[in-house]
């Protein structure tokens, strides 16, 4: 029987045959349904296969992780769950379908089908130890940059000078810099003008307003106490003054 029981979208064929083909080239026994022969059942063969593998690989794709579509993946990858030999790997930027999420997937959406790519290895080695029954590796750290889902392929990011506030090598760039401070000085003065009257304005409300309600509390409550004869006259003879 076979180590390893890749379980894909049969959509999918073109993109996973490179998977198989560097699986087998390391020595894996790899297993899947092209190698049915066209006399024996098909649903008979999977099922055997499926539990005899040492290692389940669950493809998700945008086919594989549709409910409809990719049903047959998901109930092969729920055996492989079940029995802890599960190692999925994504080949596109996809979300694991619905009870797949805790088991982690190696992530070869960007791969370019080279078996010496890091992602690779580090799946090989995921597979690998399940079927030896090994503890499984941790994923490496990034060693270059690269967007997922984007293939740089012959690019690196070493020995490069990122230069910041510096001025032109030449007098155009020199003369395009005041050009720009030129056009960006008079709206930057603007726009400090109008921030600076808007807080004037703002202090002085605030300023304002408490002391006229205090003068106006003042007022009445003075009046209220001259009248009833709580207040002293001098007070009171001077707020009859300012009232007339």
């Amino acid at each position: 029987m076979a180590d390893v029981f890749i379980s894909y979208k049969k959509s999918d064929a073109d993109r996973v045959r490179p998977l198989v083909e560097n699986l087998r080239a390391v020595g894996l026994d790899v297993w899947w349904d092209e190698g049915i022969q066209p006399s024996t059942s098909w649903r008979a063969e999977i099922a055997k296969q499926l539990a005899a593998a040492k290692c389940v690989v669950a493809v998700w794709t945008n086919d594989s992780v549709d409910h409809e579509q990719g049903s047959w993946v998901m109930e092969e990858a729920t055996h492989g769950q079940a029995r802890k030999i599960l190692a999925p790997v994504r080949l596109d930027l996809v979300s694991p379908p619905l009870g797949f999420g805790e088991t982690q997937y190696a992530d070869l959406a960007a791969w370019s089908g080279e078996a010496s790519d890091p992602r690779f290895q580090h799946f090989l080695g995921i597979v690998q130890a399940i079927v030896r029954s090994e503890p499984i590796p941790m994923a490496p750290r990034p060693t270059h940059f690269e967007a997922p889902g984007i293939k740089l392929q012959g690019v690196t990011m070493e020995n490069v000078n990122i230069h910041v506030g510096t001025r032109g090598r030449d007098e155009d760039d020199d003369a395009g810099d005041k050009d720009i401070e030129a056009r960006g000085a008079a709206p930057a003065a603007r726009e400090r003008s109008s921030v600076s009257l808007s807080m004037l304005v703002t202090r002085a409300i605030g300023v304002i307003f408490p002391l006229v309600a205090i003068i106006i509390f003042i007022f009445a409550m003075g009046g209220m106490a001259c009248d009833q004869g709580n207040a002293p006259g001098m007070f009171c003879r001077a707020l009859d003054a300012i009232r007339k």
